[in-house]
């Protein structure tokens, strides 16, 4: 996977974190006043610090390589800290230094655009790590952090020309960049996974037989990276929109990411167990064509009354046989179970059968356990994502409902055409 089409994200997310956004409504008062030589001054001095840095990673990258393996590490230590770091650090009131030219040189004054431009606030040095990661791996250092600075700096020119009303409303959203950074950060880690290897190491585990400790953080990590696979990836939205449009309370999120975690274990489970004593053909269990064509109506039907496009209003909730909010997202944990193309089939078939190597029903049962807690990871952080933004939803109620029923008809497209490659 190259880097130019992750770095962009990067950078434009790294725009909104807290600290930048800060910093960047400073830099808009000030060129607000008519001071336009700001602008080519930040431009140059945020390429000529992000040049150093690269300058700094390219002579490093001489001597160190960094392994793909090592890279996903980072990678996910740096979702952590956005994802758990920056909330707590908020809750506590603890804010790190920013590096900035008047936080080493305090009795001079320098020019807002030189000032913006040399600064490194504590929300942007996880970027730094990540992007550093990327250079000692990919070996392109200067390509890496000049597109980074390019991103994080042109945003800063919409800023000026962005209306007060939408500017409110673009710093609402703010608190839960870092939650949805982090979440990013997760979900891009599938573009660096070959699912072919993962299968083909699946099936070198079946060639003898492994202890339990062995196999717990095998199947948790399976399990983790069948979410991350290019056709379960896009059921996440789902989770999202789900979500949005049924629920407005913290406490309703809560209990449909609780809904659907009790779906992946009891069903994972289930199917382990039922493998395990040989009462089933795995190939019967997952009907992925049959879960796509339903999925593919049922996304159609609420996206259409999202829009406004029935001729008819449906209330999302009486589609559910249940008003609890846990329990309607435990019944869609379970087609999501199910829902699964050819190329993460095989992960999922690969773990069951894993499991059930063990010879052991308990053994099997609490495997597939484990296996459903990895899977359930994306799924749970998703729904933290929107918990973050649950203010913000309420306010644009309306909006949101548009653009989910979007979302929703792209998705149903995208599984009746998973349907139609299973079915011929």
């Amino acid at each position: 996977m190259s880097p130019v089409y992750l770095v962009p994200v990067l950078g434009a997310l790294s725009f909104f974190t807290p600290c930048m956004w800060n910093v960047n409504l400073l830099f808009r008062a000030y060129i607000k006043k008519g001071d336009l030589n700001q602008v080519p001054l930040l431009f140059l001095s945020r390429f000529a610090l992000f040049n150093l840095i690269a300058l700094a990673f390219y002579l490093l990258s001489e001597k160190v390589s960094l392994s793909e393996r090592s890279l996903l590490v980072i990678q996910g230590v740096v979702a952590g800290v956005f994802i758990l770091g920056f909330p707590l650090m908020r809750r506590l009131g603890f804010a790190p230094l920013d590096l900035s030219p008047q936080f080493f040189f305090p009795k001079k004054r320098f020019p807002p655009g030189v000032g913006l431009g040399f600064s490194l606030p504590y929300c942007a040095l996880p970027f730094v790590a990540l992007l550093g990661a990327y250079s000692l791996h990919f070996k392109s250092a200067f390509l890496i952090f000049n597109l980074y600075a390019l991103f994080v700096t042109l945003p800063t020119l919409l800023l000026i020309v962005v209306s007060d009303r939408s500017l409110k409303a673009l710093t609402s959203l703010i608190p839960a960049v870092p939650a949805i950074t982090g979440f990013a950060l997760v979900l891009a880690m599938g573009l660096f996974l070959d699912f072919g290897y993962l299968s083909l190491y699946v099936s070198s585990l079946l060639q003898e037989k492994h202890s339990l400790p062995f196999l717990i953080p095998v199947m948790f990590f399976l399990g983790f990276f069948t979410s991350l696979g290019p056709s379960t990836l896009p059921f996440l939205p789902v989770v999202f929109g789900l979500l949005i449009t049924k629920h407005r309370t913290r406490f309703d999120i809560l209990l449909s990411v609780l809904g659907f975690f009790a779906a992946f274990l009891l069903t994972h489970a289930f199917v382990g167990g039922i493998a395990s004593l040989g009462a089933v053909i795995l190939s019967d269990i997952f009907r992925a064509d049959l879960f796509n064509l339903v999925l593919s109506g049922l996304l159609l039907l609420i996206a259409l009354n999202l829009l406004n496009i029935l001729p008819f209003s449906l209330e999302i909730a009486r589609l559910n046989p249940f008003s609890n909010p846990g329990a309607s997202s435990f019944l869609l944990g379970i087609a999501y179970t199910f829902s699964l193309c050819p190329s993460c089939t095989s992960l999922l078939l690969g773990a069951v059968v894993l499991s059930a190597s063990t010879g052991s029903v308990t053994e099997a049962v609490f495997l597939m356990g484990v296996y459903a807690v990895g899977r359930a990871v994306p799924v749970f952080l998703s729904g933290f994502v929107v918990s973050s933004l649950s203010g913000f939803l309420r306010r644009n109620y309306l909006y949101v409902n548009r653009i989910v029923g979007i979302v929703f008809l792209i998705l149903s497209g995208y599984f009746f055409k998973n349907f139609l490659e299973v079915a011929l």
